[in-house]
């Protein structure tokens, strides 16, 4: 029913912005609406998992940040791109699995731990930049962000590579028993364990996905710029938790698609580019955000209590 009801406010959107803007709809603009949403878009597919089986994870625009700085300080010091790239995601899936660590061991609640890392993080990525931005970036490594696929104008390979991975993580989710083990840790965590679920390890397995998706997305954001900055994935969090919010995952666990999370990131976007082209104070555009973030949750809870009254 939401996914619906997104897809029709996407197309009223659309049509509206077309009828005061005619260049709306056209390529050009397309392109433009999908390269400034990337980050948040790759970053929603791990934090979709993560909220089904009940958890948040508020550290992602720190992750995003923090590697997008790694991976650029690794190639300014003569790393191959290859080598940096990995580098960089293995940095990012220990971010996330000493997340997920802190949790089990002091069994205290993700959003704190979460919270810890992200101010942690920003304070790190500020003394390690000493508050500038990285430059001086291998022109090779514009290729992520900036190139197109196959030289196919407005099809930039950072799009290909968010279907790509919203294409295997839709289909792990809906059709691979392992993954479908989200929905019965987020539905009922103890009932999960009495029936065999290792429901430690697929956490740990959660924020260390998470947090590597956050890592990619700040490799693509570092490599569209061509540099990396503190700046990067201001309040990026809370828009990928509205986008997922959006889509239909509940906040309790035990619901969302990345179907679903795929039309609230485009929808999210699709705003973002509404107010930019009309001129409205981009501060508005955190006040919109937090109603839509409301709404949603509230009408997610809505239809989970009604679905389990019938």
């Amino acid at each position: 029913m939401q996914q619906v009801a997104l897809m029709v406010l996407c197309v009223v959107l659309a049509l509206g912005m077309q009828s005061q803007f005619p260049k709306y709809l056209n390529l050009d603009n397309v392109e433009i609406v999908l390269a400034n949403s990337i980050g948040d878009g790759i970053m929603a597919l791990g934090m979709t998992i993560v909220m089904i089986t009940g958890g948040i994870d508020i550290s992602v625009a720190a992750v995003l940040q923090f590697t997008a700085i790694l991976v650029g300080m690794l190639m300014n010091a003569g790393a191959p791109i290859p080598a940096a790239i990995v580098v960089t995601l293995i940095a990012a899936a220990a971010i996330g699995w000493i997340n997920v660590t802190l949790m089990r061991i002091f069994n205290v609640h993700p959003f704190i731990v979460t919270l810890a890392t992200l101010l942690t993080l920003r304070g790190v990525n500020i003394v390690i930049t000493d508050a500038g931005t990285v430059t001086g970036f291998p022109q090779q490594f514009s290729a992520i962000g900036r190139g197109y696929f196959a030289g196919v104008d407005h099809l930039r390979n950072s799009v290909v590579l968010f279907a790509v991975l919203a294409v295997i993580t839709g289909y792990a989710l809906k059709n691979h028993r392992f993954f479908q083990e989200a929905y019965f840790i987020g539905g009922n965590r103890r009932s999960a364990r009495m029936s065999g679920i290792k429901v430690e390890r697929f956490l740990v397995f959660t924020y260390v996905l998470n947090a590597v998706l956050a890592g990619v997305a700040g490799i693509v954001i570092s490599s569209q710029y061509m540099a990396a900055s503190i700046s990067f994935g201001q309040n990026a969090e809370l828009r990928t938790i509205t986008a997922v919010a959006v889509g239909g995952a509940s906040l309790s666990g035990g619901t969302g698609t990345i179907v679903g999370t795929v039309l609230g990131w485009l929808f999210l976007a699709m705003v973002r580019n509404a107010f930019n082209m009309t001129g409205v104070n981009t501060y508005w555009q955190d006040v919109v955000i937090g109603v839509v973030l409301a709404i949603a949750v509230f009408f997610g809870e809505y239809l989970k209590r009604r679905q389990v009254t019938r």
